[in-house]
């Protein structure tokens, strides 16, 4: 389906990613993108953000769900590794400060739970190169530093991070 630019529907004020001030009007197009509206796509990518902070997580939901994704927040590793086997995920973003454990025995206990887990990325606040090479050595495809990247930096990444998950799992294979 192509659609016009000029086209617009009516949207309630709010905040979009990607605009820098209030707009009252969408062009239908985004709408579109947005929604999947186009014959032939596949369900959207499944993220799930594995983040305590609520407006962490919110930020993050937010700039995901704007560029298509589907979006799940498991403030817990408990909750994470059910929802880890309730809905299957294509990525996991992972935080390492969790109220129940830390992000590394999350890790360590989606490696044994879930031998052919999906592609995990750390995105935690502690940048020391010990724990990126333990983040790492436990198998995660990428450590970020919050501070250091963009939620938008984030959402370009993830169809490659998939890519490189799964040709993790068929070299192991």
């Amino acid at each position: 389906m192509r659609v016009a630019w000029t086209e617009a529907v009516p949207a309630s004020p709010g905040w979009f990613p990607g605009q820098e001030a209030f707009s009252t009007y969408v062009p239908f197009g985004i709408l579109a993108a947005r929604w999947h509206l186009d014959a032939g796509k596949s369900a959207p990518t499944s993220v799930l953000m594995i983040e305590d902070d609520p407006a962490i997580a919110d930020m993050y939901r937010v700039q995901l769900e704007h560029d298509g994704y589907r979006v799940s927040v498991a403030a817990t590793a408990e909750v994470a590794l059910n929802t880890l086997s309730e809905e299957g995920p294509d990525i996991v973003l992972l935080d390492l400060l969790l109220p129940d454990r830390s992000g590394f025995e999350m890790l360590a206990a989606l490696n044994e739970r879930f031998p052919n887990h999906p592609p995990v990325v750390i995105l935690s606040n502690y940048g020391e190169p010990s724990m990126i090479d333990r983040g790492r050595s436990l198998g995660a495809v990428e450590y970020l530093v919050k501070s250091r990247v963009t939620p938008s930096e984030i959402s370009a990444q993830i169809p490659a991070w998939i890519a490189h998950g799964r040709r993790g799992r068929q070299r192991e294979s």
